[in-house]
């Protein structure tokens, strides 16, 4: 076991700790489609608990342990994250509440998946019910489409949501076992924030030996994240009566984007969509009514600013000319510097407040380690540095690839 993959920091300003077990695997629609089922599996029960009615009245009585298992995507890795928050035993006058009691229940369950073919039926069920019910969703689908399309080379990158409905309704409690005995032996690493951060270590790492897990003494770290973005240039349009239109402007990045275009990106995004006083919000619904919602997103790991609005049909070409023409002008270097200030402003401020949540924390310890070269990035200095001239330079590496509408 590798000492440097289970880092637990003592945190003595919260009055509830948190723990996360993550672990890391190449993406594909197959394996989200077995890691979502599997997690879904997790979620309803496990070994310790081994009825799904069971599971969650026990956590609750255990004073409000919360477990979650998810998901999550990293550009061309995939990373299943095993999630605990609970109240700080000193919190509670209770002898038999301690860390030893909830050290062994999370590794337990992340580790010790109840694998039956009733419990896989079970998941199966409720993740078709919920694709069915995401999908019903115009701008879930729109989006799915949007990526089917910007991968259509390399479909397993295309994966969103829960992966390979198909998959997973085929899956057996057999291969869900594999799958499960598999991942041990990945790359992962355990991350905490509590009050006693030396006794709770010592405890996981005694259990998790315990349990066996090989992968923990893998570097979790990866220097290989980024997909770069295929050259496409296309505009697409599916016709199916919808009331509202959803629009997907994808602009590739050219290159690989640096720590401070990771930095300038998140800059664009509250820029062009953070707020109500942002460029596209009063430009593209504000002034000319031309959306009922417009965002934007920068996925670093994909190459991808992604804008996307859902609107009136007959709106459309309005909302992609503003859109286009506010990207172009900030390519020019015709950019409000009062808006600017306050992007970065809204940013600082945001950070700031976001420290005071441990599940912050937590996810921000995942980013750090698995991204091997943000170990001394600061991402509010790198904010900070982004003038004019810095945002313009970014977008001028943007070009807009693909073009898609649901309508």
């Amino acid at each position: 076991m590798n000492e440097e993959n289970i880092s637990i920091q003592s945190n003595q300003k919260f009055t509830s700790g948190n723990l996360g077990l993550f672990v890391r695997l190449p993406l594909t629609k197959h394996n989200m489609a077995m890691a979502s089922l599997l997690c879904r599996m997790q979620m309803n029960e496990s070994e310790l608990f081994l009825d799904p009615g069971l599971q969650q009245v026990e956590l609750q009585q255990r004073y409000s342990f919360q477990f979650e298992a998810v998901v999550q995507l990293f550009g061309k890795e995939m990373v299943i994250s095993y999630l605990a928050n609970f109240v700080e035993p000193q919190e509670i006058l209770d002898p038999d509440y301690n860390y030893r009691q909830i050290a062994e229940t999370f590794a337990g369950l992340a580790t010790r998946p109840l694998i039956t073919p009733s419990s896989v039926q079970l998941a199966q069920r409720q993740l078709k019910e919920e694709y069915q019910e995401l999908m019903a969703e115009p701008s879930n689908a729109a989006l799915s489409a949007f990526l089917n399309n910007w991968y259509a080379d390399q479909p397993d990158y295309a994966a969103s949501f829960i992966g390979s409905i198909e998959d997973i309704t085929k899956a057996t409690s057999q291969e869900v076992r594999r799958f499960a005995d598999a991942i041990k032996t990945q790359a992962s690493c355990v991350f905490g924030h509590v009050y006693d951060a030396r006794q709770v270590k010592r405890l996981l790492q005694k259990k998790l030996q315990e349990e066996g897990w090989p992968g923990l003494a893998l570097d979790f770290g990866s220097r290989d994240l980024l997909i770069s973005a295929p050259d496409l240039r296309i505009e697409k349009t599916d016709e199916q009566g919808k009331q509202q239109a959803q629009l997907f402007l994808g602009y590739a990045y050219k290159g690989q984007p640096s720590l401070q275009d990771l930095a300038t990106g998140t800059v664009l995004r509250q820029y062009l969509t953070g707020d109500q006083s942002s460029r596209l919000f009063s430009k593209v619904r504000e002034e000319n009514g031309a959306a009922y919602t417009v965002e934007s997103n920068w996925y670093a790991d994909n190459a991808l600013f992604l804008v996307n609005a859902g609107l009136d049909p007959d709106k459309l070409d309005l909302a992609r000319q503003i859109i286009g023409k506010e990207m172009q002008m900030v390519a020019d270097g015709r950019i409000d510097p009062g808006l600017l200030k306050q992007s970065r402003q809204a940013l600082a401020n945001r950070h700031l407040l976001n420290q005071d949540h441990a599940s912050w924390l937590l996810a921000k310890d995942l980013r750090y380690k698995l991204h091997a070269d943000y170990e001394d990035f600061d991402m509010m200095a790198a904010v900070s540095r982004v003038t004019s001239g810095r945002l313009a330079d970014f977008a001028q590496k943007l070009y807009l690839n693909e073009s898609y509408v649901l309508k």
